[in-house]
């Protein structure tokens, strides 16, 4: 182990003859203090010039009622100088009238696009000396205006879905919303070149507004022309497509078309438009940007549950034509081992539907078994939504590679996601439930029923700052003989994606010599709030709630398990790095720790 003590003694051997280790500590820290105090004398701030210009040394926002004050001063670019801006390295913030008198007219407008049209912003500005100046900028929101009467002009059977707007406030969002909605339900009806326009008239803060429509011809689709693609097939991209020559036109097919053809994973880039056409029939314009087939990653990492691990994946995104994608990956952890080689036909039978085949061999490892597993997948995706995918999967295979060990499975699952972004999602929700049967073909003794659900959600609230909340939980029904649910296939919990009150798979029953058995329930709720400090620094709090239990006893709340904690993000480019300490409230005399870290790349959820 390094030893700083031994290490400074061997300097001051080395160089100071006979000086002690606490005379050397003295040296040494006058030194840095010396040296500290010349960077600050002699390193400029990265990009500081001279300037006349006083420091902002405050800015304060007063007056306002229903915005909170950090979403103001998020809008404007003029903020106050920090505190520690005596360090050389760190820019002092300067009063800029022209950029300030910027900021004051978005603050207007952004009030005004909420309703709020006699908002008044006034401006103060205090010499603190001859090179500080305080702002303050008070605001009066004056009343709010709201929708009072609503009417359509050119197409009488939008005006219910426009009429909604009665009674609500005369924002800019609401009013734009409303007649996105208008113009996407004509343009879905075959009105491709319908145009909105809306006319206000206000008196004593009550609107009137009148949407004027002109619809033009009901137009059914022409010619599809697809231009682009070089390896990739026309009649693949064709296959790809939700809507054909000659069917009514319909906005919402043509952008699920482009959502499908991304999905495929062989372009780069998708983009599909109108072409001149005869007056009622419309061409459309398929554009697309092949990226390189073969891909090759390699990866590597630590995390407390799996300790260190690494990845391997090689993809062909075009195997053998038609947009197949074939791709052999492995992982190595101190837990598990696995390699799976699969094959991916998109657009199968119809532009919804997806065919996966997969071949895997695995191993894992817990406390209490190791289980070696060689099978395979048969699964059909089918999109509902560009959002939602409903999955119906059979698996079959053999365990620690035993004959008469074979298990096959079913499983039907139905997913939703609307999450801005996969690895650190700010806004959206995820939501799947699946149910599983296993043992049924071959009659085995571990036949079960299992039936999980899951649930996320993300909003952005006020301090940079992300509210993160989880729910989710499962249950297995025996089928077989009592007893008959492989641990392997029983739930866990406790880890860093878990409750963080405890290590990995310690939350729940345990046998008699201390290791997790599992269980067939599982609750668990987190709720979490991640907070971006810096450009590339964040922290999270969090609440981590859950059990499992023996039998269907999970679900009682008296038998909940709670965790608090805290962590810090480093907002990396392939993703956050976390670390978070959780602290088990709850009592459990089967754990000792009442402490756990947690090191890993990605969100707990």
């Amino acid at each position: 182990m390094f030893d700083i003590k031994r290490f400074l003694l061997l300097i001051s051997m080395t160089y100071c003859g006979r000086m002690d280790y606490n005379d050397l500590l003295k040296v040494l820290k006058m030194r840095a203090c010396f040296i500290l105090a010349a960077l600050m004398v002699v390193v400029p701030a990265h990009g500081e010039t001279p300037s006349d210009d006083p420091i902002v040394r405050w800015l304060y926002i007063s007056g306002h009622r229903t915005i909170w004050g950090g979403e103001l001063k998020a809008l404007m670019i003029t903020h106050a100088s920090p505190w520690y801006d005596f360090l050389p390295w760190v820019q002092a913030r300067r009063y800029d009238p022209l950029t300030l008198a910027s900021d004051l007219k978005k603050l207007r407008a952004y009030y005004r696009d909420l309703g709020y049209l006699a908002v008044a912003v006034h401006l103060t500005v205090e010499q603190l000396s001859a090179d500080e100046i305080g702002l303050g900028v008070h605001i009066t929101e004056g009343p709010l205006t709201r929708i009072s009467k609503t009417s359509v002009i050119g197409n009488e059977d939008s005006e219910n879905a426009f009429g909604q707007l009665e009674g609500k406030p005369l924002s800019r969002d609401i009013v734009d919303r409303s007649v996105s909605r208008v113009v996407s339900g004509l343009r879905n009806k075959g009105y491709a070149f319908v145009r909105a326009e809306v006319e206000t008239t206000i008196v004593a803060q009550q609107a009137e507004l009148v949407l004027k429509l002109t619809s033009g011809p009901v137009c059914s689709l022409g010619t599809v022309h697809i231009s682009g693609n070089k390896a990739v097939s026309e009649n693949t991209i064709s296959r790809g497509l939700t809507f054909q020559s000659g069917e009514l036109f319909n906005e919402e097919a043509l952008q699920k078309s482009q959502h499908l053809l991304y999905r495929a994973g062989v372009f780069r880039s998708v983009a599909l438009a109108l072409k001149d056409s005869s007056e009622n029939r419309v061409d459309v314009d398929v554009r697309v940007s092949e990226r390189p087939f073969q891909a090759l990653r390699l990866g590597a990492g630590y995390d407390t549950d799996e300790d260190l691990w690494v990845s391997g994946a090689w993809t062909h995104r075009n195997f053998g034509g038609g947009a197949r994608q074939l791709k052999l990956s492995g992982r190595i952890s101190g837990n598990n081992r696995e390699t799976v080689l699969g094959l991916r036909q998109p657009y199968f039978i119809s532009s919804n539907n997806w065919l996966n085949i997969s071949g895997f061999v695995q191993r894992e490892r817990q406390a209490a078994f190791v289980q070696d597993e060689l099978g395979g997948n048969l699964s059909l995706e089918r999109n509902i939504t560009t959002t939602a995918d409903l999955i119906a999967q059979f698996s079959g295979g053999v365990v620690d590679f035993s004959a008469d060990s074979a298990f096959a499975e079913m499983e039907v699952g139905l997913l939703m996601d609307t999450r801005d972004d996969i690895f650190d999602p700010q806004s959206g929700m995820l939501a799947q439930f699946t149910v599983r049967e296993r043992g049924r073909f071959f009659r085995s003794d571990s036949e079960f029923l299992q039936a999980t659900a899951e649930g996320r959600w993300f909003r952005r609230i006020p301090l940079r700052s992300v509210l993160a909340l989880r729910v989710q939980g499962g249950i297995i029904f025996e089928l077989g003989k009592a007893g008959g649910v492989p641990n392997v296939e029983r739930f866990f919990a406790g880890g860093l994606n878990s409750v963080r009150g405890w290590g990995l798979n310690e939350l729940g029953p345990k046998d008699h010599g201390g290791n997790p058995t599992g269980g067939l329930s599982r609750v668990e709720m987190s709720m979490e709030i991640r907070t971006q400090i810096f450009f590339s620094l964040g922290t999270a709090i969090f609440v981590d709630v859950g059990n499992v239990d023996a039998k269907s006893g999970a679900f009682n709340p008296g038998s909940l398990k709670y965790a608090v904690g805290a962590g810090l993000r480093y907002l990396s480019p392939v993703g956050p790095v976390r670390f978070d300490l959780g602290y088990r409230i709850s009592d459990d005399s089967t754990v000792t720790k009442r402490i756990q870290y947690h090191i890993s790349l990605g969100q707990a959820f």
